[in-house]
């Protein structure tokens, strides 16, 4: 029996059939007073930078950050920009990103008018946070209409690019807008866009529409690969199919776009959820919210040649999952997704591992609460293998923000 059993052992090592397993550090709540929509960013050379947004006395609110070391230590923090007007929404929020010089670049929503109209601002810091330039707008329009949805991707040096959904087209009818909340949105112009530029430290260069009908107000997501940039966001045909599709951008010009999650959902009106995207050494993950055929549910796609070619989906969740995707990727072409679930009523968070086929590994449960008790979407970065997850919980009436440190444990499987 002993020889059995060793045998049995010696077989799984050699196969990598153990399964990993996803550990959990939840860190101190070190944001203090009402706090939420927060986000976070890797920084290479000193972990991850977590902000968010903090409600201050007078209707006055200011995006602040913390650093975060790579073993979930909080080191200095500061304050990005406050003021007045802002725009301030559960999906809709604020972000940084860290370039390759070192470079942060920040941006949070500004009302123009009323409803939903309202700007980029961007700022970048030289210095890690301790001071910061003026505001910039990332669109050249001077419509009162809705520009949000930003996703960030550094391109190299001191640049970035950026993508957002941009509303110039959709005339005055922003100011009447829709709800978030619901996913209603209706407009008396034309169609919500999708637009890119590149930020560099001389300003805004280079902007063009890379989708000229889109979803109203889900979320972007961008990430680099090689000398480009890959875009997942959530378009809109003529007959109101909203499938995801990816934009992809080679280092010298836009392609024509493409659908990548060929779902068939037709909805008349804004689902207000997007997708998310991460690459890391060629290999790429896509993860997308689709209720199509009438089951809410959660797919992924995998590439290994920087989304040139991708493997066929796979059905991470279906039936009881909310969606709310976040995405980052990990050594050996592995990957972390994040997502909300519905557990007997309640929100679940959950993270689930994924191989370069994009076929689930492990899962774990982060977090259980009341449905209304966990507003947003939680978002991630990834710094080596060491994971930061960060989302925003009500307590007591008031937001919070929370996180923690995921680590995988054990080796990946053999390929």
């Amino acid at each position: 029996m002993k020889s059995i059993l060793a045998g049995a052992l010696l077989a799984c090592l050699a196969h990598g059939v153990f399964a990993q397993s996803i550990e959990l550090q939840p860190l101190p709540a070190f944001v203090n007073g009402a706090a939420a929509e927060p986000s976070v960013a890797s920084d290479s050379r000193r972990g991850f930078v977590l902000t968010w947004q903090a409600r201050l006395a007078d209707g006055v609110a200011a995006l602040r950050f913390r650093r975060i070391d790579a073993d979930g230590a909080a080191g200095e923090g500061g304050e990005i920009a406050r003021g007045n007007g802002w725009f301030l929404n559960w999906a809709d929020f604020p972000s940084l990103v860290v370039l390759d010089n070192g470079d942060w670049l920040a941006h949070w929503l500004q009302r123009s008018g009323a409803g939903y109209a309202y700007d980029i601002h961007a700022v970048r810091s030289r210095d890690d946070g301790a001071t910061w330039s003026g505001p910039i707008m990332l669109h050249d329009d001077a419509t009162r209409s809705e520009h949000g949805f930003v996703a960030f991707a550094a391109t190299g040096g001191a640049d970035a690019r950026a993508i957002w959904l941009d509303g110039r087209n959709t005339g005055a009818a922003a100011e009447a807008g829709h709800d978030h909340s619901s996913g209603e949105h209706e407009h008396g112009g034309g169609a919500m866009t999708l637009r890119t530029a590149r930020i560099t430290p001389d300003g805004i260069v280079d902007g063009s529409e890379i989708d000229d009908r889109v979803c109203d107000c889900c979320q972007t997501d961008a990430v680099r690969v090689g000398a480009g940039t890959l875009v997942v966001y959530r378009g809109r045909s003529a007959d109101e199919i909203r499938d995801v599709r990816l934009a992809r951008h080679d280092g010298e010009r836009w392609h024509a776009t493409q659908p990548l999650f060929d779902d068939g959902w037709r909805i008349a009106g804004c689902p207000v959820n997007g997708p998310a995207i991460a690459a890391r050494d060629r290999h790429v993950i896509a993860a997308a919210y689709s209720e199509a055929g009438g089951e809410p549910a959660v797919r992924v796609r995998t590439s290994a040649d920087d989304g040139e070619h991708w493997h066929a989906p796979v059905k991470v969740k279906s039936g009881s999952t909310l969606g709310r995707l976040d995405a980052v990727a990990l050594d050996h072409g592995r990957f972390l997704i994040s997502r909300l679930d519905l557990i007997a009523g309640d929100a679940a968070l959950l993270v689930s591992l994924h191989g370069p086929s994009g076929t689930v590994e492990a899962t774990r449960t982060i977090r259980t609460l009341p449905r209304e008790k966990m507003p947003g979407f939680p978002r991630m970065a990834s710094n080596g293998d060491a994971v930061l997850l960060t989302w925003a919980e009500v307590v007591e009436g008031a937001p919070v923000v929370r996180a923690s440190m995921i680590s995988i444990a054990g080796a990946p499987p053999a390929r």
